[in-house]
């Protein structure tokens, strides 16, 4: 019983821990100094004519003059709402890798995240259930627990593999790479086999009953030891690197599609010009220590003339 309260226990400090880390992170990556500006185009919230060929409002006479201050809703609805739609885009069907998918994990990383995406859904589900007492998603729970673990466990072994045996990228992939692509199967593998102890999934809905109503129900081992792996990873997930999906928005928003007129003593400028400020703390050829990035900036070059 102390095993069955300490799951209980889990389940609810590693939510608490997630969002505290997450928002954390976020925090500490927001307020991070300003990184260098892409521009690749074409960028989402520019006119649909523009976006088909990769154009920009700077293509306009005197365009800088035409800026103007836009609503909250209008930003909205012409920044915000395509970008988010992208990134959506992206995080569901991952486009970008598809399109470069030079060495065939595409199809298993799709289903890796697919199987993320279901697992963490499936929880969400047990949660509803056990509020609302539904037989409906009760019956619903087994199989989709069962299509969760399976998709997630191709994707995880797919991309172990072809890490493992595609020397280029064995070179590029790290010991906790591996790591988490085998945490996750074995959630995955853990969840099946709770799942085929107890395919009417009683035994998983009584836990997370339990665990709502801080009232510990016996549930068998295979049981518990799904919802402890899938609670660490859950703790495990904001310190990782697997929070990646989190920093798309800064990637894509402030990175890729950052296109904004920076005017003169606007808050972007200010901050460029702290930033230029700051003292460079290492040395290369073109590089000298010590001086500040404007001054780096303003050094004369090995022609003899400005960098």
């Amino acid at each position: 019983m102390v095993l069955h309260w300490f799951a209980i226990i889990a389940a609810w400090a590693s939510v608490v821990i997630f969002f505290a880390a997450a928002v954390y992170r976020v925090v500490k990556i927001s307020s991070m100094p300003l990184g260098l500006r892409w521009e690749v185009y074409p960028i989402p919230h520019e006119a649909q004519d523009r976006r088909e060929y990769g154009g920009s409002y700077m293509e306009d006479v005197d365009w800088p003059k035409k800026q103007e201050r836009r609503s909250f809703w209008a930003e909205v609805v012409e920044f915000l709402a395509p970008e988010a739609i992208e990134i959506g885009t992206e995080i569901l069907t991952m486009k970008k890798v598809r399109a470069h998918n030079r060495y065939g994990i595409w199809a298993f990383s799709t289903l890796l995240h697919w199987g993320i995406y279901l697992f963490v859904l499936w929880t969400l589900l047990l949660i509803v259930q056990s509020l609302t007492r539904s037989a409906v998603l009760a019956a619903v729970a087994g199989p989709w627990l069962v299509v969760a673990c399976a998709l997630g466990l191709v994707g995880a072994a797919g991309l172990i593999v072809r890490r493992a045996t595609t020397p280029d990228l064995a070179r590029y992939t790290a010991p906790i790479d591996y790591f988490n692509l085998a945490f996750l199967a074995t959630i995955f593998v853990v969840g099946l086999i709770s799942w085929a102890g107890d395919p009417a999934l009683a035994g998983h809905r009584a836990y997370m009953a339990g665990a709502l109503t801080f009232q510990p129900a016996a549930v068998p081992g295979a049981v518990l030891m799904t919802f402890l792996l899938f609670w660490a990873f859950v703790v495990y997930m904001p310190f990782s690197k697997l929070l990646h999906y989190v920093i798309k928005y800064f990637l894509y928003h402030q990175g890729l599609w950052d296109d904004a007129f920076k005017t003169k003593g606007s808050a972007v400028d200010q901050q460029v010009i702290r930033q230029l400020g700051y003292r460079v703390k290492w040395q290369a050829p073109h590089i000298a220590a010590g001086k500040t990035w404007l001054e780096e900036a303003q050094m004369t070059g090995p022609e003899g003339g400005k960098k």
